[in-house]
């Protein structure tokens, strides 16, 4: 019985240990063959033929193609090649430290500002020129924004030192490039400005504006002019009734009268002092009051004067009293006078300028006081044009350097030229007054008007420039990528220049033609990051 049950025990143990075996050695073979299938062909005894594999695993590139593993690919030589970091060991900073210390003086271009070996200044030769497919070729967007391209990073780092532009980058194919969203650009000539971009107020320029107001207090007797006429120099804008023009008038009648009244009595008294019948003292008394009836005379005639008023003299030296009666009216307004005999207190309001009435502040019968503006008068052809200069680019400035403003709410674009410079930094804005002409001969540009002003303190009418999209800052120096085959970029640093809304001006570092990535470009930067740490190259697929 107990035979039995053995029997039967092993038997169903059997199973078990058949699927053990089974597991056991399937692991074996899998383990032996790099856990591989085996082809079609060797199943049936066909001869197994080895395929080689065109993958370097290491940079996730073609083998045949890979720039870290041959050096000699991308013209570098195999001996003097750091396969870490990708560069030539001679210039690999992380593995010889020492270089940024004593510097690379033998690759740095000190004239144009980028190392010696990336100058296409002083060696064109090193520019590759390509083109672009068709779709690449985007359109040209000419805009200014007056911007300026931020050349000033400070992080500790030497430009002279550094070796960032020793790196290329190489994806996996030229599709890689596409899939990781690159896009190419040329780089190209093109006009290029550099600007200083602020808020700007217009105004009226105070050379050509005036402000009138009555010298004494009267009543406004007639207004010949109103807002918005045009008036010419000397004309009249209105009459003013004051009292005080005619006591003006008054003293100085009385005054001509005493003077000839001293005057004959001066020439009596001369005629007998010869005779002894006038002592010497009476003679020289007369002449003293003749004397001071002519400075009363002075006097009133300077009155006059005071108030606008310039005092006709006839033929024998008395005062015509019609002129004087109507003294500083011209003679189209004493024809208009009522044929009654007009008051003597009349005083005109003169324009001393060509230009429109902007100010008008008196209707006829209004009592005025002396010294108020009354009138206003612009010459609008030219205009002020106020900029507030931030304090930290006013050192960009200059006396005649062109300027373009935008009125808030206008497409129209006026034209003038810096004036004046203050010379004082405002205490609450911390800017500087800059003030420019700007001409306004068809009366579109409104005085208080608020807008942008440019001033362009550089021009070049043919700047090497590339798209925004390519600069890229690596932590020490702005950097482009430049293509050098469909799926090589060189690492490229460069000086830049002014940049407006589209572009940037490359001073050193490119020629135009050369293709560059545009779009997408940070993703080569993170890839020349990664590499300074040790990292492989791009594996983009």
């Amino acid at each position: 019985m107990s035979t039995h049950r053995t029997t039967q025990t092993v038997l169903r143990a059997v199973p078990t240990l058949l699927v053990l075996l089974v597991l056991g050695g399937a692991g074996y073979w899998g383990h032996k063959n790099d856990w591989r299938a085996p082809k079609f062909a060797s199943l049936f005894g066909a001869p197994a033929v080895a395929e080689p594999e065109d993958w370097c695993a290491e940079h996730g590139v073609p083998e045949s193609r890979c720039i870290k593993c041959h050096p000699e690919l991308a013209g570098e030589t195999a001996k003097d090649w750091c396969k870490e970091h990708g560069v030539p060991e001679s210039r690999c900073t992380i593995c010889h430290p020492e270089i940024l210390t004593k510097g690379v003086a033998g690759d740095w271009c000190k004239e144009h500002g980028v190392p010696e070996s990336n100058c296409t200044l002083c060696h064109p030769e090193i520019a590759v020129k390509g083109e672009l497919a068709e779709s690449a070729d985007a359109s040209k967007v000419v805009a200014t924004d007056g911007a300026t391209a931020n050349t000033s990073g400070k992080t500790g780092k030497d430009p002279a030192t550094c070796q960032s532009h020793a790196l290329r980058v190489q994806f996996a194919s030229a599709e890689s490039v596409k899939k990781a969203g690159v896009q190419l650009d040329k780089v190209i000539e093109r006009p290029m400005e550099q600007t200083i971009s602020a808020n700007a107020e217009t105004q009226y320029d105070r050379t050509r504006f005036a402000q009138i107001a009555s010298r004494v207090s009267g009543v406004v007797w007639r207004v010949d002019s109103q807002i918005g006429q045009i008036v010419r120099k000397d004309e009249v804008l209105a009459l003013v009734d004051a009292a005080e023009v005619g006591r003006a008038k008054a003293e100085l009648l009385t005054a001509v009268a005493q003077r000839d009244l001293r005057a004959q009595t001066t020439r009596r008294v001369e005629q007998l002092a010869p005779q002894k019948i006038i002592a010497e003292a009476d003679v020289q008394e007369a002449q003293a009051a003749t004397r001071e009836a002519e400075i009363r005379v002075f006097n009133a005639r300077q009155a006059l004067i005071n108030l606008g008023l310039t005092t006709p003299v006839g033929t024998d030296g008395i005062p015509d009293e019609r002129e004087l009666h109507l003294l500083g009216l011209p003679e189209e307004i004493r024809t208009s006078l009522d044929s009654g005999a007009p008051s003597a207190n009349l005083v005109p309001l003169i324009a001393p300028l060509d230009g429109v009435v902007v100010q008008c502040e008196m209707v006829a019968g209004e009592v005025i006081e002396a010294s108020k503006p009354l009138f206003a008068i612009a010459d609008t052809r030219k205009m002020w044009l106020t900029i507030d200069v931030p304090q930290a680019q006013i050192g960009r400035a200059a006396i005649g350097q062109p300027v373009r403003f935008r009125p808030e709410g206008s497409d129209a674009t006026v034209h003038g030229a810096i004036a004046w410079i203050s010379t004082a930094v405002d205490d609450q804005t911390r800017t500087v007054k800059v003030r420019a002409d700007v001409d306004n001969s068809d009366g579109r540009l409104l005085a208080s008007s608020f807008g942008n002003a440019q001033i362009t303190v550089r021009e070049s009418p043919n700047a090497v420039a590339v798209p925004n999209e390519a600069i890229q800052w690596e932590g020490c120096c702005h950097i482009v990528f430049v293509r050098l085959a469909d799926d090589i970029f060189q690492t490229r640093k460069v000086r830049l220049g002014s940049r407006d809304s589209h572009y940037t001006e490359v001073f050193a570092g490119l020629l135009p033609g050369e293709v560059v990535a545009t779009a997408g470009s940070h993703v080569l930067k993170s890839e020349i990051l990664k590499s300074n740490l040790g990292a492989g190259c791009c594996a983009v697929e």
